[in-house]
């Protein structure tokens, strides 16, 4: 099984670019996933945003959760980048959110552990996606579900490989909320994501 996970709307905003995409992909999947029908499965998170702890609880939670009932093979983890103008391949997350540290009991961090991401880039260019790998996650919770994912694999014996991938925002959040951002079309980030469900299926084959 192969988990895809989002986020959905953060504090004020209306949408979150990788809610937006992963919901799409779930009510219309891509022909070239046809054949992976069974075994992917999506998932939007919303986190419960009062404080910091409670941020950090709910996500942790809807994650461990997920896990346990969808028992996957490898975790495709997917949230929005404003200052991106690239799909971006994460490598690594560090044991810090919102700049302090998630538990001093963890590793300071981990290593991204998914199929084939070192071919991610030249896959994504090939279909002229503009993609990229990055070294450094944030500090919200685009990193956080990372390391959490991968903690929890590491805790259960290694159950799962996780990774995550950055999208840049929707065409509409630029305009609607007036920013000078860069953005993806849906489309596009579509092609992306399933490019890279399909490659990352490949690899485990």
């Amino acid at each position: 099984m192969i988990l895809v996970t989002a986020f959905g709307p953060y504090q004020h905003h209306r949408m979150n670019a990788s809610g937006v995409l992963v919901e799409s992909l779930r009510r219309e999947l891509p022909d070239e996933l046809a054949g992976l029908r069974d075994r992917l499965v999506f998932e939007v998170l919303r986190c419960e945003e009062i404080s910091r702890e409670s941020e950090h609880e709910s996500l942790e939670a809807q994650l461990a959760e997920l896990l346990a009932r969808h028992r996957p093979t490898v975790c495709i983890h997917t949230g929005q980048a404003p200052t991106l103008n690239k799909v971006t391949i994460e490598k690594i997350a560090i044991n810090s959110f919102l700049n302090e540290i998630i538990d001093p009991g963890r590793p300071a961090a981990y290593w991204a552990t998914l199929p084939g991401a070192d071919a991610l880039r030249d896959v994504l260019e090939s279909e002229h996606i503009p993609a990229d790998y990055s070294f450094y996650c944030g500090q919200h919770q685009c990193n956080h579900i990372l390391f959490s994912s991968l903690h929890f694999a590491e805790m259960q014996a290694r159950s799962h490989q996780a990774g995550f991938i950055h999208i840049p925002l929707l065409p509409e959040q630029v305009t609607e909320d007036n920013l000078d951002a860069p953005c993806m079309p849906l489309e596009m980030s579509r092609r992306a994501l399933a490019l890279v469900i399909r490659h990352v299926a490949e690899a485990l084959e």
